[in-house]
């Protein structure tokens, strides 16, 4: 009926395949169900696959079976090489990071053995006063190890401003708990107090001279920078970064390798952003259906540009298709899966079909049951030959019965 209603309309040039397609799309996914269940694009490659293994055009059979068997035994060989062997199958994937961490030969903080892997040509550049006082700031106080000296300063900072409140505490911290740090760990030394060699490296602060480089794996994550992005198709600048209960979004705009000075040699990787504003309804919503969207003209009033590579998630900011408002500020947020990695949940569900166990009793004391039988204690039954019981078939008659009464008078 639709077709035929169309026909009225539109020139017969109009209709090809692709019309009727539209109009029965929608019966053969009610019957067929989900495409990807159903559609014969991966017997397509294998056959192509098939294809390239002939060699002979007059055998081309004997070409894939002989192939066929030389890809079985290279792929079972290879289990038995060593593990630093890198064969087809074993080469790691173009965004894998390779394990790659920095090593000491003491126990460093976490945040200066995270693994990664930096990619691309590297450029120096210099950091402000201003980057590096926040940079140092951000890395003492997202670093575990450093935590009970964070606890000594608040304490103090307490008892100093009894009636300062907890934002006032927190910006107090912000702007003086590096430096209260550095003369913190400078007057322990000079009472002959020991510190551990990352931490005294630690408190002088980051060299002023950092390198940027335009891409860095970890985790099966590809980040690259917003520079990036604009000579490319994809897009991995991306970043989003939970604290507490906010949820930040942004986009990065350089990734930078942190190096402090010293024998040590600490070094991380930070990832320097520019962040969307996260209050809820204004910068950051979601509808009902739990989608996230922000507002990409609305940016964050402070100034807290940096993260630490361990600390950040892959997402992807997709615009609405709109046909009149194309410059809607509002794209929504979609997280992406780390590539060859498989996130599972470690909790155990409730499984479907409760489990009852029937009501056992109490085991009985076995201590007095006699394990030896006395065969001697059983009298003598009366035992009943077969000659002697009744022979009783399916098709006995009793005499006496009023079946037999009915067949004599039958035959007289």
């Amino acid at each position: 009926m639709i077709q035929c209603n169309l026909e009225k309309i539109f020139p017969p040039s109009f209709f090809d395949v692709m019309e009727h397609l539209v109009i029965h799309l929608a019966r053969e996914l009610e019957l067929g169900g989900p495409v990807q269940y159903r559609w014969m694009y991966l017997y397509e490659r294998y056959m192509f696959h098939l294809k390239k293994m002939v060699k002979n055009l007059s055998r081309v059979e004997g070409s894939i079976v002989a192939q066929m068997i030389n890809e079985e035994i290279s792929n079972f060989a290879e289990y038995y090489f060593p593990a630093e062997v890198q064969t087809k199958n074993r080469r790691p994937a173009r965004h894998d990071d390779r394990g790659e961490r920095a090593t000491y030969h003491v126990t460093v903080p976490d945040i200066f053995t995270d693994v990664g892997r930096l990619s691309g040509k590297s450029k120096d550049r210099r950091l402000t006063e201003q980057e590096r006082s926040h940079l140092q700031t951000y890395l003492l106080t997202n670093c575990e190890d450093v935590l009970q000296y964070e606890r000594i300063f608040m304490a103090e900072k307490r008892f100093e401003y009894r009636y300062a409140t907890e934002a006032e505490l927190e910006e107090m911290k912000q702007r003086e708990f590096a430096g209260w740090m550095f003369t913190y760990v400078s007057a322990g030394l000079a009472r002959g107090e020991t510190f551990d060699d990352w931490i005294r490296e630690m408190v002088v602060g980051p060299n002023y001279v950092v390198k940027s480089y335009p891409r860095f794996c970890t985790r099966g994550y590809a980040f690259t920078t917003e520079k990036t992005k604009r000579s490319r198709t994809t897009y991995d600048a991306g970043v989003c970064s939970a604290s507490g209960d906010d949820v930040y979004y942004g986009h990065i705009h350089e990734i930078l390798e942190i190096k402090y000075l010293g024998l040590l040699g600490l070094r991380c990787t930070v990832f320097y952003c520019d962040w969307h504003d996260i209050t809820p309804d204004r910068g950051v919503r979601t509808d009902a259906f739990g989608v996230t969207s922000v507002n990409s003209r609305r940016k964050l009033q402070y100034y807290d540009p940096f993260i630490l590579a361990s600390q950040a998630d892959q997402v992807c900011y997709i615009k609405y298709p709109r046909i009149r408002n194309r410059d809607d500020p509002w794209v929504t947020v979609t997280r992406l899966n780390p590539r060859g990695r498989v996130q599972g949940s470690s909790e155990l569900e409730d499984p479907l079909q409760p489990i009852t166990s029937s009501n056992l009793s109490a085991a009985e004391d076995v201590a007095g049951v006699g394990l030896v039988v006395d065969f001697t204690d059983f009298t003598e039954e009366a035992v009943v030959h077969a000659q002697d019981e009744p022979v009783i078939g399916e098709f006995h008659q009793d005499p006496d019965s009023d079946l037999s009464a009915d067949d004599e008078s039958e035959s007289e």
